[in-house]
């Protein structure tokens, strides 16, 4: 099921990378600001930002503009997003990559992470939940907003985009520049090989491992939006 995910999207990434070559992005696109796209004020929120803070530098920037990239695709696609789950379910989800375990996925140790987040802002489980599944789910290559919720589906879809390029040709080149400029990126692509692949010598079976075997990795060598 991976495998075939990872073929049907074939087409929409190389019609993507055309777009961003030419620069002719969709027409709801062309209008989109990342000065528009403000965190929740929020004590979740704070909290969020505070954890994030304890992860390395290429994990938090990735972090923050998966959240910047996930909001601009959702805004174009015309998703409502729920701005503290989003927000939590960006910063944290891969709170668990930087130390891979055997036997245990690091997005449960990311969303359990969040999960705390939520505790400590004293809301109630339902926010947790939300949160933790959009984590849980955001490496598994075929959800849908319809079956999975449009918080991991955009969760998923801003990492796609900063790590591999994914949907790079959907948003201006300037909605890219100000988001990098916020969040530099700092060495990312290296950083991530790295944890990409010492997670899946922990975890041979798991989903990251699928993703490298059907050449996520070789996506963010020539990632386009690295180069930018």
């Amino acid at each position: 099921m991976l495998l075939a995910a990872v073929v049907r999207r074939q087409g929409d990434y190389v019609a993507t990378r055309l777009r961003r070559v030419t620069g002719r992005v969709p027409a709801g696109a062309r209008d989109l600001s990342f000065a528009d796209f403000r965190p929740p004020d929020s004590t979740l929120a704070r909290l969020a930002e505070e954890a994030a803070g304890e992860q390395n530098i290429h994990v938090e920037g990735h972090s923050y503009r998966s959240w910047a990239f996930g909001a601009a695709l959702a805004s174009l696609d015309r998703h409502q997003l729920d701005p503290e789950v989003f927000y939590v379910a960006s910063l944290l989800h891969d709170y668990g990559i930087e130390k891979a375990v055997a036997g245990q996925d690091f997005v449960l140790r990311s969303a359990a992470r969040a999960e705390r987040c939520v505790a400590d802002a004293e809301l109630n489980e339902a926010v947790a939940i939300a949160a933790a599944d959009a984590i849980t789910v955001h490496t598994t290559a075929s959800i849908s907003v319809e079956h999975d919720g449009a918080a991991g589906f955009y969760v998923q879809a801003g990492a796609g985009l900063d790590l591999a390029g994914l949907r790079c040709g959907d948003l201006p080149r300037s909605y890219v520049a100000a988001v990098h400029a916020a969040h530099p990126r700092h060495g990312v692509a290296r950083a991530f090989l790295g944890h990409i692949a010492a997670e899946s010598r922990a975890n041979p079976d798991g989903r990251e491992a699928h993703l490298r075997r059907c050449g996520f990795t070789l996506l963010v060598r020539v990632n386009p939006v690295d180069r930018t």
